[in-house]
Protein backbone atom coordinates (compact mmCIF):
# COMPACT_ATOMS: atom_id res chain seq x y z
CA UNK A 1 0.00 0.00 0.00
CA UNK A 2 1.86 3.65 -1.11
CA UNK A 3 0.65 6.28 1.06
CA UNK A 4 0.03 9.54 0.34
CA UNK A 5 1.47 12.90 1.48
CA UNK A 6 -1.25 15.48 2.34
CA UNK A 7 -0.39 19.00 3.07
CA UNK A 8 -2.96 21.42 4.12
CA UNK A 9 -2.58 25.50 5.30
CA UNK A 10 -5.07 26.61 6.92
CA UNK A 11 -7.20 29.66 7.42
CA UNK A 12 -9.00 30.59 10.94
CA UNK A 13 -10.36 33.34 12.23
CA UNK A 14 -10.07 32.62 16.12
CA UNK A 15 -6.95 32.22 18.18
CA UNK A 16 -8.91 28.72 19.77
CA UNK A 17 -8.99 27.71 16.15
CA UNK A 18 -5.04 28.34 15.43
CA UNK A 19 -4.47 25.47 18.32
CA UNK A 20 -7.38 23.08 17.82
CA UNK A 21 -7.67 22.57 13.97
CA UNK A 22 -4.83 20.64 13.53
CA UNK A 23 -5.07 18.77 16.54
CA UNK A 24 -8.62 17.54 14.48
CA UNK A 25 -7.47 17.58 11.07
CA UNK A 26 -4.76 14.90 12.34
CA UNK A 27 -7.43 12.78 14.32
CA UNK A 28 -9.58 12.89 11.00
CA UNK A 29 -6.48 11.91 9.05
CA UNK A 30 -5.78 9.26 11.49
CA UNK A 31 -9.04 7.29 10.39
CA UNK A 32 -7.29 7.03 6.69
CA UNK A 33 -3.91 4.81 7.09
CA UNK A 34 -2.79 5.48 4.00
CA UNK A 35 -2.70 9.24 4.16
CA UNK A 36 0.57 11.27 5.73
CA UNK A 37 -1.02 14.42 6.62
CA UNK A 38 1.21 17.21 7.17
CA UNK A 39 0.41 20.78 8.77
CA UNK A 40 3.72 22.08 9.14
CA UNK A 41 2.92 25.96 9.32
CA UNK A 42 0.27 26.84 12.36
CA UNK A 43 -3.35 27.98 11.12
CA UNK A 44 -2.83 31.62 9.91
CA UNK A 45 -5.19 33.62 11.94
CA UNK A 46 -7.14 36.62 10.42
CA UNK A 47 -10.67 38.18 11.48
CA UNK A 48 -13.85 37.06 10.23
CA UNK A 49 -14.55 40.40 8.62
CA UNK A 50 -11.54 40.63 6.72
CA UNK A 51 -12.06 37.58 5.35
CA UNK A 52 -15.54 37.80 4.39
CA UNK A 53 -15.06 41.64 2.96
CA UNK A 54 -14.46 42.44 -0.61
CA UNK A 55 -10.79 41.03 -1.64
CA UNK A 56 -10.43 39.49 1.69
CA UNK A 57 -10.50 35.40 1.41
CA UNK A 58 -8.48 36.26 -2.35
CA UNK A 59 -5.87 37.63 -0.29
CA UNK A 60 -5.69 35.42 1.75
CA UNK A 61 -5.60 32.16 -0.48
CA UNK A 62 -2.97 33.91 -2.44
CA UNK A 63 -0.74 34.30 0.30
CA UNK A 64 -1.07 30.84 1.58
CA UNK A 65 1.05 30.13 -1.66
CA UNK A 66 3.75 28.11 0.09
CA UNK A 67 1.81 24.77 0.15
CA UNK A 68 2.97 22.55 -2.81
CA UNK A 69 0.74 21.54 -5.86
CA UNK A 70 -0.25 18.58 -4.26
CA UNK A 71 -1.62 20.12 -0.98
CA UNK A 72 -4.29 22.24 -0.31
CA UNK A 73 -5.63 25.36 1.34
CA UNK A 74 -8.44 24.87 4.24
CA UNK A 75 -10.79 28.13 5.34
CA UNK A 76 -12.53 27.42 8.40
CA UNK A 77 -14.90 30.10 10.17
CA UNK A 78 -18.10 30.53 11.94
CA UNK A 79 -21.04 31.21 10.10
CA UNK A 80 -22.22 33.14 13.20
CA UNK A 81 -26.12 34.41 11.98
CA UNK A 82 -25.10 33.82 8.31
CA UNK A 83 -26.37 30.97 6.55
CA UNK A 84 -23.66 27.97 5.60
CA UNK A 85 -25.04 27.08 2.87
CA UNK A 86 -25.10 30.74 1.11
CA UNK A 87 -22.20 31.90 2.64
CA UNK A 88 -19.68 29.15 1.96
CA UNK A 89 -20.67 28.43 -2.08
CA UNK A 90 -20.02 32.31 -2.45
CA UNK A 91 -16.61 32.20 -0.30
CA UNK A 92 -15.63 29.21 -2.01
CA UNK A 93 -16.24 30.70 -5.13
CA UNK A 94 -13.90 33.61 -4.69
CA UNK A 95 -11.34 31.42 -3.37
CA UNK A 96 -11.06 29.02 -6.20
CA UNK A 97 -10.96 31.91 -8.24
CA UNK A 98 -7.90 33.71 -6.81
CA UNK A 99 -6.30 30.34 -6.30
CA UNK A 100 -7.06 28.04 -9.27
CA UNK A 101 -4.10 25.80 -9.49
CA UNK A 102 -4.80 24.98 -5.89
CA UNK A 103 -7.75 22.74 -4.08
CA UNK A 104 -9.41 25.03 -2.14
CA UNK A 105 -11.82 24.04 1.15
CA UNK A 106 -14.00 26.44 3.05
CA UNK A 107 -16.06 24.91 6.30
CA UNK A 108 -18.52 26.96 7.83
CA UNK A 109 -19.17 26.02 11.57
CA UNK A 110 -22.70 27.06 11.97
CA UNK A 111 -22.18 29.44 14.94
CA UNK A 112 -19.49 28.19 16.74
CA UNK A 113 -16.49 25.40 16.12
CA UNK A 114 -16.25 25.12 19.40
CA UNK A 115 -19.68 23.21 19.11
CA UNK A 116 -17.60 20.39 16.99
CA UNK A 117 -15.48 19.71 20.30
CA UNK A 118 -18.48 19.17 22.64
CA UNK A 119 -20.25 17.09 20.00
CA UNK A 120 -16.89 14.72 19.24
CA UNK A 121 -16.08 14.07 23.07
CA UNK A 122 -16.75 10.54 22.61
CA UNK A 123 -14.08 10.19 19.45
CA UNK A 124 -11.73 12.11 21.34
CA UNK A 125 -11.15 11.13 24.21
CA UNK A 126 -7.80 9.26 25.03
CA UNK A 127 -6.57 10.87 21.74
CA UNK A 128 -4.07 13.64 20.39
CA UNK A 129 -4.20 14.83 23.99
CA UNK A 130 -7.46 14.73 25.70
CA UNK A 131 -8.30 12.37 28.63
CA UNK A 132 -9.56 9.15 28.60
CA UNK A 133 -12.16 9.87 30.84
CA UNK A 134 -13.38 13.36 29.11
CA UNK A 135 -17.19 13.41 28.85
CA UNK A 136 -19.50 16.10 26.58
CA UNK A 137 -21.08 18.18 29.51
CA UNK A 138 -24.87 18.14 30.78
CA UNK A 139 -25.71 21.57 29.46
CA UNK A 140 -23.54 22.96 26.80
CA UNK A 141 -24.57 26.12 27.12
CA UNK A 142 -22.69 25.95 30.68
CA UNK A 143 -19.57 26.32 28.26
CA UNK A 144 -20.92 29.50 26.92
CA UNK A 145 -22.56 27.09 24.17
CA UNK A 146 -25.48 29.21 22.19
CA UNK A 147 -28.88 28.07 22.33
CA UNK A 148 -29.91 28.29 18.88
CA UNK A 149 -28.66 26.28 16.10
Amino acid sequence: MTRRIVTIASIVEGHGEVSALPKLLHRVAAEFPMVDLLTPKPPWRCPRGSLIAPNGIEREVESNSWVGLSGGILVLLDADDDCPAELAPALLKRARAARPDRRVSIVLAKREFEAWFLASVPSLAGRIGFSADMKPPDDPRACGMPKGG
